[in-house]
């Protein structure tokens, strides 16, 4: 897709649930009459194994058989599994993640945040805080690994690698089918019952790409069919939105309903009491001659039109928008646009934080915005009244 303003780049090929995760586009799937023989077989790495039935043995079937019960019994009172993805680092998405688990449980429903982000695992300081350094999952008398609950919203729940090293600074130096193990034992051996009986919302905070871990979470939890949707998340520059096409493709191929675009840190909103403000020396930028003056104009506005103080809200855009920006991504391939998440010095102070957002903040933008998506969330995935 060039520019945002051609459709042709969806492509209708999907790919089954059970594909190995190194599989050829268009792979028909290692159970079907075709493997290994199909025309789009050519060339893969599993071919072989494919056309020799070692996929449809009977020990094969029942393995996966077992494999798509355990899943199915883990996830049985899990309401809704939501992704959030991107296909982009560094555009927001465990900010936008931890928020809306935050927001979904200040609205009253019970809300786990699971973190497969393994090398990068963020989720657990913006939904605990400082607590997070402290916390450790622990096992219940089945063996199943019990998640970490908010002391301050004991229906929100996370669970993340980050608690199961022994160093919070360690790196996590895995190949792929370690990666996988670990995903595979999130999504099969976490009992998400705690006091409220199971889990309304699901919310999985992904890392960049379309690899390793998206494949395996997806192939997964298609085996339980327990993926409700996708929230996607980009910010307006066309370097990140040329990822986040392939991460809608990606979406399309698997059969993932996407149930919104979130354009993310496009602007800076914040009340002209934030700001500060300086003066320069004649020309020049350095910024050891420069004079910061905020206090002068502040008493000078309190003095002449203090309702400006407190009245008027700041934006800048951040970002120049590429060629209609997210909305016309969204229009060309036929997805919602939920609207702009601001960015906001205070909803960042959250997120490091752990704390809820819409409650510190109510009447900020970006507390109106996240409870507009949940508000979207929760008419379109419905669940019995809390």
């Amino acid at each position: 897709m060039s520019g945002g303003t051609s459709t042709t780049e969806v492509e209708p090929t999907t790919t089954p649930a059970d594909a190995p995760q190194d599989a050829n586009v268009g792979c028909v799937g290692p159970t079907s009459e075709t493997a290994g023989k199909s025309s789009a077989c050519a060339g893969c790495p599993n071919q072989s194994a494919c056309s020799s039935g070692k996929f449809n043995s009977p020990e094969a079937q029942a393995a996966a058989q077992k494999q798509t019960q355990a899943l199915q019994q883990s996830l049985d009172n899990v309401s809704h599994v939501i992704l959030v993805l991107s296909g982009k680092g560094g555009v927001g998405k465990s900010t936008l993640s931890a928020q809306l688990t935050h927001t979904l449980a200040a609205q009253g429903y019970a809300v786990g945040l699971l973190d497969v982000d393994l090398c990068g695992p963020s989720a657990p300081r913006m939904v605990l805080g400082d607590a997070y350094k402290t916390a450790q999952v622990t096992k219940s008398a089945s063996g199943a690994w019990i998640p970490v609950y908010s002391a301050e919203h004991p229906n929100m729940a996370c669970m993340s690698i980050s608690f199961l090293l022994q160093e919070h600074d360690s790196a996590v130096v895995w190949r792929g089918p370690r990666k996988n193990g670990l995903i595979q034992q999130f999504l099969t051996e976490v009992d998400w019952t705690g006091e409220t009986d199971g889990l309304d919302y699901l919310i999985v905070d992904t890392p960049p790409g379309t690899s390793d871990e998206h494949i395996s979470t997806v192939q997964y939890l298609q085996q339980a069919t327990a993926v409700s949707g996708a929230v996607i998340v980009t910010t307006p520059e066309e370097v990140a939105m040329a990822d986040v096409r392939k991460e809608i493709n990606f979406c399309h191929k698997t059969k993932i309903p996407i149930l919104g675009l979130v354009e993310n840190m496009g602007e800076l909103q914040l009340p002209l009491e934030k700001l500060q403000f300086f003066q320069t020396a004649g020309s020049s930028s350095d910024s050891a001659e420069n004079t910061n003056v905020t206090e002068q104009l502040m008493q000078v506005l309190q003095q002449h039109c203090p309702e400006l103080l407190t009245k008027t809200n700041v934006k800048i855009d951040l970002f120049p928008p590429s060629h209609g920006g997210p909305k016309e991504m969204a229009k060309n391939f036929n997805i919602p646009y939920w609207g702009v998440l601001p960015m906001d010095p205070q909803l960042l102070e959250a997120c490091e934080n752990g704390k809820t957002f819409v409650e510190m903040c109510p009447d900020s933008t970006a507390a109106k915005a996240l409870n507009g998506f949940c508000q979207t969330i929760t008419k379109e995935l419905t669940v019995e009244e809390v």
